[in-house]
Parts: structure tokens; sequence; C-alpha cells
């Protein structure tokens, strides 16, 4: 691969940011996945956001993380990270995590959009004259892009939980964050499930933002080979996010 496109940042498993079986937490993996993201297209000066001059921002829709392993407590990683593609106003934007001895232990993908602040409206990615320069195909990446995620009407007639948006859950620019969308959606599952399987692939999609005190409701479904599809709903009925995700079934999660 091409250095120059492909930047690469070294982590510890701090204290507390493990969960219960003693490796990093999947939501703190999410976030250390997006700060990779922001540093990445800094460096590489397309890093745009609510501050910058042109008031374009970059948004993800989708996130995909795989991984056959997670780092433990006090374990040093890395992850690398470059943007692959462009498809009309989205821009693909690959991960590879490796552990300290440099074994592949995961990867992930994401889907984003640069948003006009002003208009709330995509910016034609093409304007970017030298964003084309750090792009990196990569035609043969290890895991499954996005997949069809859909729950039929009868499965969404009750709902497995209902919640709202809190303080703690919001972002800087005062919707949901997503990586607590995702946690929220990991919290269907208790703990017990997660004692006896090993959650492998995480993909979730964002339809619509979600704001403080609005009402989500949430559904899942399972699926075969260790799947199960979820939805959270506002309480109007629409789709806010959509979820997938898929265990080794029989596999317990022992803490290292």
């Amino acid at each position: 691969m091409e250095k120059r496109q492909i930047g690469t940042y070294k982590f510890k498993v701090e204290p507390f940011s493990e969960d219960f079986t003693g490796r990093i937490a999947w939501g703190n993996l999410g976030n250390i996945l997006l700060r990779c993201a922001q540093k990445h297209a800094s460096e590489r000066k397309f890093g745009f956001g609510p501050t910058s001059e042109e008031q374009w921002s970059w948004v993800f829709s989708r996130l995909i993380i795989e991984m056959e392993d997670r780092p433990i407590a006090n374990a040093d990683f890395r992850v690398s990270t470059w943007a692959s593609g462009v498809v009309r106003q989205f821009t693909t934007r690959l991960f590879s995590i490796q552990d300290a001895a440099g074994r592949v232990i995961g990867h992930a993908y994401s889907v984003w959009a640069l948003i006009d602040l002003r208009t709330r409206q995509p910016v034609d990615l093409a304007q970017l004259s030298h964003f084309q320069n750090v792009l990196l195909p990569t035609p043969n990446f290890p895991i499954k892009g996005p997949g069809r995620i859909r729950l039929k009407p009868e499965e969404t007639a009750q709902a497995q939980a209902i919640g709202r948006v809190s303080f703690c859950d919001l972002d800087s620019n005062g919707h949901a964050n997503s990586i607590r969308l995702l946690e929220k959606v990991l919290d269907l599952f208790s703990k017990e499930w997660y004692e006896h399987n090993r959650l492998r692939r995480v993909e979730i999609a964002y339809a619509k933002e979600t704001f403080y005190d609005q009402e989500l409701h949430f559904y899942k479904a399972k699926r075969e080979g260790g799947v199960y599809d979820v939805e959270i709903h506002h309480a109007d009925g629409t789709t806010a996010v959509k979820a997938q995700l898929t265990f080794a079934p029989g596999k317990p999660t022992a803490k290292p």
C-alpha cells in the first residue's frame, strides 16, 4: 500500500476503557476509529469541521467493524486508515487494526458524506480537487461491505425496549452521538448472552438524526447463522438506525 495515503496511529487499552471481558469496549473502539479518521483527514488537508472556513463537516452514515479479537487491558495496538473511493456524494474509508506484534486482528469499513452546515445538503466531492490524490482503491478488502438490513412489519409490532435520548447521549452538534446509539443497540443483549456468545461483526447505518429527549423504540429479529437485525425508530415510526450484529455461536467471551 502507498504509505502517504495511509495513516497509522498507536494506542493502548487504557484503564477503564475495557468492558467486563477485560477487552477494549466496542464503543471505545468505535470512538478510536472516528478519531483516526479525523486525524488522517486533517493531516491531508480535507479534515473539514464546523469551524472550517467553508462550514463543511464530515458526517458518517454507516460503520462496519469486524474483529477476530479485541485488544486486552493495557495492550498496545495500532489502527491504519485510508480513504478508498467515492460514489456520488459519499466516500468510503477503510481501517485495519493490528496488535502490538503487527498481527491483523480486525477491519472496519465506513461511509461518509461531506455536509454543508448552512444548507444541510451534501457537498459534491468533485469540488475537492486534491481529494482524488489521497484515495487508495482497495478492491479486495478482507471484510464484506454493507448489506441489506430490514425488519418485517410483524417484527416491529412490539418494541424490545423503549428509551429516550438523554444528556450524556449528545454530541457537539446537539444530536445523539453515533457511537452512543451503537452502544444502545449492544445493550439489547444481556451480560449472560455475551458470556456465551462472541460478537464478531457490527454493522450500523444511520438514517435519521435523533435529538435530545426523543423517544426511541428498539426492535430486533433473529436471522440464521448467529445474525440479529435491529432497528431503532422514533415515536412516530420513522426509522432512525438500522444495525446488524453477528455472533460466533457457542464461543464464550472469557476474560483474559
